[in-house]
């Protein structure tokens, strides 16, 4: 491990720099060329109700951080809340239509790049704790290149904010175990505070991840009893102070408000707390969990969830060059009891440990946290490969090199469709693995509009996810009308992949080859209409001559 009082030099900081500026370049050219996203409508309307209207009720199951700053930028270029009671309609009004369409939404996400620069910043700090600059270097040419990184650091979402944050709380705690001083712990509550702000799954992702952490160390280390109950009782005055820095900030988050829990909630029903809206959202995310949601894997649906989604997602939305990396590093991390570069095993582990067992499949973005643990673990098992002198220093130097090449080609070949992305091992249908928000999430809708303006189509049968979309905000789409389920329509018919996936397609769509493909998640058939054909009418007869 790398000393605390060293810092990282001047040549890594540049490296890491640039690395992070190559990365929002690629993050912001995806901003135009994808309509908003199914969730982005909502979060920007409570982001600008927080900061226009001074209040935060639309909805309580996402705190507010992650959507404040998805609207900051639009509301300091002069958007304004629409007062409106629906909260996607609201969201609608905001984005409007054409250029006010694109130009908000591009400033609405432009704003959640923070959230992909404190995630960096984690990353590569964590790194060079472990093993030193180089690695810090590497661990970040991982994670900047990361397609479901890219992806939800370009979305006005709460994903990329609460992997940033679940990130440096932990990295912040690692430094604070080792000195809880007044200057860490101030920092530790002040992102353990963030991190909650951001999604409350942190509420669960954290303690067992540091669970999990600490079981590593006692299985590294072999600390006696006695010496684990002095650490713990050492520690706690300085936990309780960073405890109570969160809740405060916490307290600030929801603009200090105070009243009453609702009564059907444990524990605290009936009472009058501070940021009473933070319980009710709790509760609310407890109970949408218990009562499951529809989710698509391996070609099944399920409304209580699958216990293998996340470990499936995971081996397809990661690029293989990465797992290759990763699994190699990892055996090595445990066999030869690597104490801190296990560490970031053990904070991966402990999320997929506590998300396995959710009924809410969704999307890999729902653990998007464990992708730091991966690029730490790639790049500090990268770095110790180069540093090793042993005779197969080379090759195996090489073969790491080959691999994030490989990652990076990768990146490159799928962009700007980050979303969409998945490995090798997905073959050329994904659809047949994956659905909704881990490969069609309504993006392609401007897309679509380009194609149809160009063509110069006046009417279409169109059945897509973003079903807004050409309705209530957006771009003019040509008039629809819903596609048949007995055939295609004559003319042009736009199915999302999602439909095809979640058995709300056509019945005859899966029979039929789409003539084209939009993006990676609407396909497109055309159909020539039948033309009338026009017999000739009958010759005739000659006029009989008069006698």
């Amino acid at each position: 491990m790398i000393s605390a009082r060293t810092g990282p030099p001047l040549w890594s900081i540049l490296a890491a720099l640039v690395l992070i500026l190559i990365g929002s370049l690629r993050i912001a050219g995806t901003y135009y060329v994808f309509s908003h996203t199914i969730d982005e409508v909502a979060h920007i309307a409570a982001g600008m109700q927080w900061l226009d209207q001074h209040k935060y009720n639309y909805e309580d199951q996402h705190p507010p951080v992650a959507r404040v700053v998805g609207a900051l930028v639009p509301y300091l270029a002069g958007e304004r809340s629409h007062h409106d009671p629906n909260m996607y309609l609201e969201g609608f009004k905001l984005l409007g239509w054409g250029a006010h369409y694109d130009r908000v939404l591009a400033l609405g996400r432009s704003g959640i790049l923070l959230f992909f620069w404190i995630g960096s910043a984690a990353v590569f700090l964590w790194a060079y704790r472990v093993a030193g600059a180089l690695a810090g270097v590497f661990a970040l040419a991982f994670f900047t290149t990361l397609p479901p990184i890219l992806a939800h650091s370009g979305l006005i979402t709460t994903d990329m904010a609460l992997a940033a944050f679940t990130t440096a709380a932990v990295v912040a705690s690692l430094f604070w175990v080792t000195k809880p001083n007044r200057a860490r712990t101030i920092l530790l509550g002040v992102l353990l505070a963030c991190a909650v702000l951001s999604k409350f799954s942190s509420l669960v992702f954290l303690p067992a991840a540091w669970l999990v952490m600490y079981a590593w160390y006692i299985f590294c280390d072999r600390p006696g009893l006695q010496k684990i109950k002095f650490e713990i009782k050492q520690r706690i005055p300085a936990a309780r102070r960073a405890a109570v820095i969160a809740a405060i900030i916490i307290w600030v988050g929801y603009r200090f408000t105070f009243g009453p829990i609702a009564r059907e909630i444990p524990l605290v029903g009936g009472m009058r707390l501070p940021a009473e809206h933070m319980f009710s959202g709790i509760y609310d995310v407890w109970h949408h969990n218990k009562a499951g949601h529809e989710s698509y894997l391996l070609g099944k649906i399920s409304s209580s969830g699958f216990w293998d989604y996340f470990p499936v997602i995971l081996a397809v939305k990661t690029p293989a060059g990465t797992l290759i990396l990763l699994i190699a590093t990892c055996a090595a991390a445990i066999r030869r009891r690597r104490r801190e570069l296990g560490m970031a095993l053990a904070f991966a582990s402990g999320i997929l440990l506590v998300a396995m067992p959710s009924q809410i499949n969704i999307g890999v973005r729902h653990i998007l946290p464990i992708y730091s643990a991966f690029a730490v673990i790639c790049g500090v098992g990268f770095a110790l490969v180069i540093k090793n002198r042993s005779r197969w220093r080379i090759p195996v130097s090489l073969a790491a090199g080959l691999l994030l090449i490989w990652q990076v080609i990768s990146s490159i070949r799928i962009h700007p469709d980050y979303l969409a992305y998945t490995n090798e091992l997905a073959g050329s249908k994904p659809e047949n693995i994956l659905a909704d928000s881990d490969l069609d999430w309504g993006q392609d809708m401007d897309r679509l509009a380009d194609f149809f303006a160009r063509a110069g189509v006046t009417e279409a049968a169109i059945s897509t996810l973003n079903s807004a979309y050409g309705v209530d905000l957006g771009h003019q789409l040509p008039k629809f009308v819903p596609v048949p389920n007995d055939g295609p329509k004559p003319g042009w018919n736009a199915v999302s992949v999602s439909f095809l996936d979640l058995n709300q397609r056509p019945s005859w769509a899966k029979r039929i080859p789409p003539t084209r493909r939009i993006g990676r998640t609407i396909f497109l058939w055309y159909v020539a209409p039948v033309t009338q054909r026009n017999f000739p009418e009958a010759t005739p007869k000659p006029a009989r001559k008069a006698d």
